[in-house]
């Protein structure tokens, strides 16, 4: 498992100048004090994003209980509710925003307050007002703690820039500005999808409305239904299957007007609603504006950070085993009190092959500074001991920042956020072992071998457990069976929005149930074979650079340019730490990496193409669709 030992004691003299090219010598140390007040500065414990996601669903949920279905009748037809739509919208939008986007969440629990108070409030009963009144309270709740957040935020670059005894530019060359530019093109494309559902969506509201000021009414007796539709016989005689979103609200015998025109016909109570088209705007324009606002964010936070003189700061870093970097004060030299941490990346030109910087600031060929294969140390890999830092920009919970680190052989890197700046939470800070630290206070960290590791030359491999093949079989049985479900359907009705967003869900379940069934990693003598769910990939040994299992139950391989193999949603750490268990997966990790540090245990075979691993992920896309298509036309 990817457990990183923690550090100890390192001298390091604090008046000293950074043994950085191209730093300011004038760069001011981040005392143990000020990054103490900085961290005070964090927000209340009541503005905890967790407090208000969960006072806005529960609230959500008990007025949706509690609001009355008002059946849909000739004198009230139902129809499109765009409002509503908006409402449920915005809702479900605010369940991220509140925890990801405070600076959204300031103009949407307003807009959604105003919807609520609007369509809720008048005339509603008892239980269904003290519902949506504690909804406005929960909306109140969680705009003053996203206000609250930001505030924070404030106080933290004040005190940073108040902190810095000198400002300069972030070191040059730097590469092309491409933070947030992904988000944000991903963003706009889901919202030309969701603005092409919401024409489509009035244009069947329209054609619907012309339909029924042409139609002739009819008056009918219900005489049957099904969960989605009703059978109705005419005063002429004619017996009539009416597609209905309420069939239950329709008893037999009763009375419904039929509107007809030519081959169009529909109930009077019930007009085009636009739900497909709806549900496509929500799932397309939800993601879409939360991935804008992401990327337009993320790029203006990187391009203050280069246009201009910054706060500059000494401290002390180190990267744990799942690849975030810790910050520390520059006279923490115990490293036991962790200051902010995010996930950093380097920065292109000036580094040489292995992603240095060159002495006195050469540059290089290195257009994307990744580590190439063979090419020696990584920029920043898993370290028990802190390393010297000088930070550039005012440090502040979801903000950018830019670092000229150490490495181990003395070079030095630049680096910046690729992930917004968080705040340690208390018990996540990287813990170790006292074997460890002793280890290291000797002068280095050996790499231990598991004890579950026994070499016999031949081609070692691990896979799926019991557990894990018995979800997955559940997975991939669902899948199936909801595939053949509505195959019927699809072909009758036709493939839309709904069938689209249904396909997704089960393409996803099978990717899931291929992955939990069948993965495999096997080592022989030329590498490691990877099968995941639906491919197969091999890597050599010399290009083989990290094995880990991640906090979210995921196993990371790590490979050249960045290239790593995943397996994610493998376990549950929390769990698994609790019972003591140590499943095939973490077993891997551990051996894996024993295994790239000792090439003496490397197994002397190859391994044969059956053993290598069969990814089930096409097989069972095949017996899907053939299940499907049996039952769609049974």
């Amino acid at each position: 498992m990817s457990e990183t030992p923690a550090p100890v004691p390192v001298p390091i003299p604090a008046p000293a100048p950074p043994p950085f090219p191209s730093v300011p010598a004038d760069t001011g140390v981040w005392s143990s004090g000020d990054a103490a007040r900085w961290s005070r500065a964090r927000p209340a414990p009541w503005a905890r994003p967790l407090w208000s996601v969960l006072a806005l669903l529960i609230t959500v949920v008990w007025a949706i209980a509690a609001a009355p279905e008002p059946p849909c009748t000739d004198a009230v037809p139902c129809g499109a509710d765009w409002l509503g739509m908006t409402e449920t919208g915005l809702a479900a939008g605010l369940l991220y925003w509140l925890a990801r986007l405070p600076e959204v969440t300031l103009v949407a629990a307003p807009v959604l307050a105003a919807i609520v108070a609007r369509l809720e409030l008048p005339d509603a009963g008892p239980n269904s007002l003290a519902a949506n009144l504690c909804v406005l309270a929960a909306l109140g709740f969680g705009w003053a703690a996203a206000a609250e957040r930001l505030a924070s935020r404030r106080r933290q670059r004040d005190l940073a820039e108040a902190a810095a005894t000198a400002r300069h530019p972030v070191p040059g060359p730097l590469a092309p500005l491409w933070r947030g530019l992904i988000p944000t093109g991903a963003g706009l494309v889901l919202l030309a999808v969701a603005a092409f559902s919401a024409a489509e969506g009035i244009a069947g509201v329209h054609d619907d409305a012309r339909h029924a000021d042409r139609a002739v009414r009819t008056a009918a007796e219900v005489v049957g239904r099904d969960d989605e539709s009703v059978r109705v016989r005419t005063d002429d005689g004619r017996l009539l299957r009416l597609d209905s979103l309420s069939p239950e609200d329709y008893s037999k015998g009763s009375a419904p007007t039929v509107l007809e025109d030519g081959s169009w016909r529909r109930l009077a109570a019930e007009p085009y609603d636009a739900t497909g088209p709806q549900l496509g705007l929500l799932a397309a324009g939800l993601p879409g504006l939360s991935l804008l606002v992401t990327g337009l964010l993320a790029r203006r936070r990187a391009a203050a950070l280069r246009r201009g003189p910054v706060p500059v700061l000494r401290v002390l870093e180190r990267r744990d085993g799942d690849g975030l970097l810790w910050i520390y004060a520059g006279d923490d030299t115990s490293a036991r009190r962790p200051v902010l941490t995010a996930r950093f990346v380097a920065e292109a030109p000036g580094e040489d092959e292995r992603g240095r910087l060159r002495p006195g600031g050469e540059e290089a060929p290195n257009p994307r500074g990744r580590v190439r294969p063979g090419g020696g140390e990584e920029l920043n890999p898993a370290s028990p001991l802190p390393r010297e830092a000088v930070m550039f920009g005012a440090p502040r919970d979801g903000g950018e920042l830019l670092l000229v680190t150490t490495l181990r052989d003395g070079g030095s890197a630049v680096v910046r956020t690729s992930g917004p700046v968080r705040l340690p939470r208390p018990g996540r800070e990287p813990q170790a072992d006292p074997e460890t630290e002793a280890r290291a206070a000797a002068g280095g960290v050996a790499a231990a071998v598991p004890a579950t590791l026994i070499t016999t030359g031949r081609p070692l491999s691990w896979g799926p457990g019991h557990l894990g093949r018995s979800v997955g079989a559940a997975l991939a049985l669902v899948a199936i069976v909801g595939a053949a479900a509505n195959a019927r359907t699809l072909v009758t009705d036709g493939f839309g929005v709904k069938a689209a967003l249904y396909v997704l869900l089960l393409l996803s379940l099978l990717a899931t149930a291929a992955q939990l069934l069948n993965w495999r990693v096997t080592a022989d003598s030329s590498g490691l074979w990877l099968s995941g769910g639906w491919k197969l990939r091999h890597l050599p040994w010399e290009h083989l650079r990290s094995a880990r299992y991640t906090r979210d139950g995921g196993v990371e391989i790590g490979m050249p340019y960045g290239d790593d193999w995943r397996l994610p949603g493998l376990g549950m750490p929390m769990l698994e730490r609790r019972f003591g268990r140590n499943p095939s997966y973490v077993r891997m990790t551990e051996e894996v990496a024993a295994l790239r540090d000792h090439p003496e245990l490397r197994p002397a075979e190859a391994v044969s193409g059956r053993v290598r691993g069969v990814p089930l992920g096409p097989a069972l896309l095949v017996l899907g669709g053939a299940v499907a298509l049996a039952w769609a036309f049974h």
